[in-house]
């Protein structure tokens, strides 16, 4: 039996174990009551998700020999990994590396708060029942292989 060496992850621990698994498609609660913006817009629920909820949408990806058979310097100046949300990708700000194992993770509120802006709607006021599901792609490109490229659907809600 093989596994799927790339895993959607949004949390992990020191050794790089995925300790928050996702799926394809996935439902996010959020705590309605630290949103504590009176009459908020978009660009506000994007800094909610950035600095209160923390939401970081990521992965783990196991690779089949350290570092590809690179050096580790070569390997890490070549890798790099995106994530898209309609018009709007972003490089993904946090990446970690251990020998055979990379994880990868970006803010969503941050990721939200550019597509917002490219539509214009920063400033109209939010809800999040607009919002609807967020269809999330990840880009890879790892020295060595060929690029990943993988699709998400996050749903966020209140609870």
């Amino acid at each position: 039996m093989t596994t799927d060496p790339f895993q959607f992850c949004d949390n992990f621990n020191e050794p790089l174990d995925c300790t928050e698994p996702k799926t394809v498609k996935d439902v996010v609660y959020l705590e309605k009551k630290l949103f504590k913006k009176e009459n908020p817009t978009y660009e506000d629920f994007g800094n909610f998700l950035y600095f209160t909820a923390r939401e970081t949408p990521g992965f783990r990806l196991v690779l089949s020999k350290p570092y590809n058979g690179l050096g580790k310097d070569t390997f890490r100046s070549g890798y790099v990994a995106y994530l898209k949300y309609g018009n709007s990708s972003e490089r993904m700000e946090g990446n970690l590396f251990q020998n055979n194992v990379v994880v990868s993770f970006h803010y969503l509120g941050a990721l939200l708060k550019e597509e917002f802006r490219h539509k214009g709607m920063e400033k109209s006021p939010f809800q999040l029942e607009d919002l609807g599901p967020i269809s999330l792609e990840y880009k890879v490109l790892v020295p060595g292989m060929e690029p990943i490229t993988k699709q998400r659907i996050v749903e966020l809600h209140w609870k």
